[in-house]
């Protein structure tokens, strides 16, 4: 069994968790759900399910993926999986406008809330997606806010994530108080299914091709200076950077700019870097990201590696203008900046642009 402790340094002595309200923990949640995940947009507390029971947080991801989240009360461990089961089966029913209905229903119980989900959206992830009829709710993830849990929850669990890619996850939260003030403590169960699902090595399942999304026209970052450099980029957060750290030199990617097409097909040449480490060699001349024309703004040129701008050197084979992106009826897309899918809309969407840009294995 997992469990969360803290001790003092001083002299060794353990900090004891206290004991604090589920409900008390759910409006701390709602003040601030960073404490839980950065990545959630709360889009609805105490949601009322088609089945006439209530789910104690739906957060929304910035891929428009949707997130159960429950508190574990006193619960039996085949209670509080099949319960949790129960509620994204019922969530994965949803249409955006029965989100918009969440969303609304939300707003009347917290007034200063953004009054739209598009402006939450927006608000929350400072506007470097927006929301896609397309790609919304294509996942629900399910995860279990427990201070501990019992041997028999996490075997259920983790045979379900393990052998049937199930995306549940348990949050361990403890809150201690220290000099009087209260601290929060958090530790997950296991990494994110998701990262697997969309990126595997499973040479029977991959087509062995990469999907890389670039963001366009958020900031400063313009599809202009990636042909112009060869590259590929994204930053802002873990959510946004992880994915892209995965690529290797060799990797062929198609680029996609969100809400516009397929962009760009090259070969990965260099291993990941933070934007500030980066230099281009043009005509026998070295060039940074500093140098561009709008480079002292350059999107994330931070000195925090978590929220700096990352960047994967690509030899382009096959451009087009941003313009002319490629967008057809049954193109793979979503919002994570790069991916190795195993879905069938993957395959259609590389041999299709293979045979329009004449591109050969």
């Amino acid at each position: 069994m997992l469990q969360q402790k803290l001790w003092y340094v001083d002299d060794g002595n353990e900090v004891n968790s206290i004991v604090i309200d589920e409900k008390e923990l759910e409006k701390m949640f709602v003040k601030n759900i960073d404490i839980l995940d950065p990545n959630w947009l709360i889009i609805g507390e105490q949601v009322l399910t088609k089945e006439g029971k209530y789910i104690d947080l739906l957060c929304m991801e910035p891929d428009g993926d949707l997130v159960v989240v429950e508190l574990k009360r006193d619960m039996t461990p085949r209670e509080v999986t099949a319960q949790t089961l129960d509620y994204a089966a019922s969530v994965s029913e949803y249409t955006f406008e029965d989100i918009l209905k969440a969303y609304s229903k939300y707003t009347e119980r917290y007034p200063t809330a953004p009054k739209t989900i598009e402006e939450a959206y927006q608000k929350k992830f400072n506007n470097r997606f927006t929301l896609d009829d397309d790609t919304i709710n294509q996942h629900v993830k399910m995860v279990i806010v427990a201070s501990k849990m019992d041997t028999s929850t996490e075997r259920i669990i983790k045979y379900l994530r393990n052998e049937y890619k199930v995306q549940m996850n348990i949050l361990f939260f403890n809150v201690y108080e220290l000099n009087g003030k209260q601290v929060v403590a958090r530790t997950w169960f296991g990494e994110d299914i998701e990262d697997e699902i969309i990126n595997t090595n499973d040479s029977k399942l991959w087509n062995g091709y990469t999907y890389v999304a670039y963001g366009s026209g958020e900031h400063t970052r313009t599809w202009k200076d990636a042909l112009k450099y060869g590259f590929i980029s994204a930053g802002g957060g873990n959510w946004y950077t992880s994915t892209l750290k995965k690529l290797e030199i060799g990797d062929k990617i198609f680029a996609y700019i969100p809400k516009k097409g397929y962009v760009g097909y090259g070969v990965v040449i260099d291993t990941v870097k933070q934007a500030k480490d980066i230099v281009f060699t043009v005509d026998g001349n070295s060039i940074a990201f500093s140098d561009f024309e709008n480079g002292n703004d350059y999107l994330y040129m931070s000195e925090d590696p978590e929220h700096a701008e990352y960047v994967v050197k690509i030899k382009w084979i096959h451009t087009e203008k941003e313009e002319s992106a490629v967008h057809e009826s049954g193109f793979f897309a979503i919002q994570h900046s790069a991916c190795k899918p195993k879905s069938k809309s993957w395959d259609y969407t590389v041999d299709r642009l293979k045979k329009l840009w004449n591109i050969s294995d």
